[in-house]
Order: structure tokens, then C-alpha cells, then sequence
């Protein structure tokens, strides 16, 4: 009896460390709303958001992405998703949700795969989405899932964190 006790103790902690190690929860699930005052024309129709912003509490950190995707509620605009890190300047102040990153930071860079991003004050990324309707119609981004690692403080924690981003656009 007490063997099976034992083994099912080691069982229900190899689950919850296989649990941990692929559910990082870096960013929190962050989330907040924004929508476009009304429509826009296709042509400018075009909208960067913020998706990450600065961590206010515990310790600065960088992280490798290695994918971000975009989920829809809906996309009748047939809107593609673009994403990109903001880097600051060392003397540059916190931003808040901007619609064009390149008046507030240093650097703007594409997202590819294995970027770095630090995540932390003072020195922080911050990651935006470029939602782009091809089409007359509403483009709502409901959540992107940010699948990202760890460093060696954190075992190389893997794994995908969904992020509620409620963005919604309308091209005309």
C-alpha cells in the first residue's frame, strides 16, 4: 500500500511539473479592449496595439519567442496579423496602447522567430499586433497565443500562453 501511495506521488508531481514546464505564465494573460471609433477606409484602416506591456512587479526577465499567432472572434475584413517588438531608448519614459510605435520607440523590429524580449522594468519590450484589413468588414482579435522559453532561472520553461487582446476594427 504505502509503494502504491509512493508511485502515485511521484506521478501527480512528474504531472504537475510537466504541467508548469509547459504552461508559462510570463505575461499573466495581460488583456484589455480597444476598438476603432468607427469605420475607417481599407487603405487606413490599419491599427497597431499594444499586446505586452512592461512588468511593474518581480524581476526583469528575457524570454525567447518563438511563435505568435492571431485568434479571431471574427474577421469579415479578412485582416491579416503582423507582429513586432518595440525596443526603448534608455532614457525613453513607458508608453501606454499606441496606434503607431515608431513615434515612441527607439527601434521597432518584425517578430521572427527566436526573438528576444525583455520583459521587465527598466529596459522593457514591448510586443505589438498590426491588425490590416484586406477588405470592407470587422476584423475582431479576440487573443493571441504567444507560444515562448525560459532561461535557466526557470528550468527552460516552454510552452504557449494565450493573451486576451479584444481588439476590434472596421474597414469600410
Amino acid at each position: 500500500m504505502a509503494v502504491a501511495v509512493a508511485v502515485l506521488a511521484v506521478l501527480v508531481g512528474a504531472v504537475s511539473f510537466l504541467r508548469w514546464w509547459t504552461h508559462p505564465t510570463v505575461f499573466g494573460g495581460l488583456g484589455d479592449s480597444f476598438a476603432t471609433s468607427g469605420p475607417r477606409p481599407v487603405a487606413d484602416a490599419a491599427l497597431s496595439t499594444t499586446v505586452v506591456f512592461p512588468r511593474v512587479d518581480g524581476e526583469p526577465e528575457t524570454v525567447t519567442i518563438d511563435r505568435a499567432e492571431a485568434v479571431f472572434a471574427a474577421n469579415t475584413a479578412e485582416a491579416t496579423v503582423s507582429f513586432s517588438i518595440c525596443h526603448l531608448g534608455a532614457d525613453e519614459d513607458p508608453i501606454g496602447s499606441v496606434d503607431r510605435p515608431e513615434k515612441y520607440c527607439a527601434d521597432v523590429v518584425p517578430l521572427e522567430p527566436g526573438a528576444r524580449f525583455r520583459h521587465g522594468v527598466p529596459d522593457s519590450d514591448y510586443l505589438f499586433a498590426t491588425i490590416a484589413p484586406t477588405r470592407a468588414g470587422v476584423a475582431h482579435l479576440a487573443e493571441i497565443e504567444l507560444t515562448y522559453q525560459r532561461g535557466a532561472g526557470h528550468l527552460y520553461q516552454r510552452g504557449t500562453e494565450t493573451i486576451r487582446v479584444d481588439r476590434k476594427v472596421t474597414a469600410e
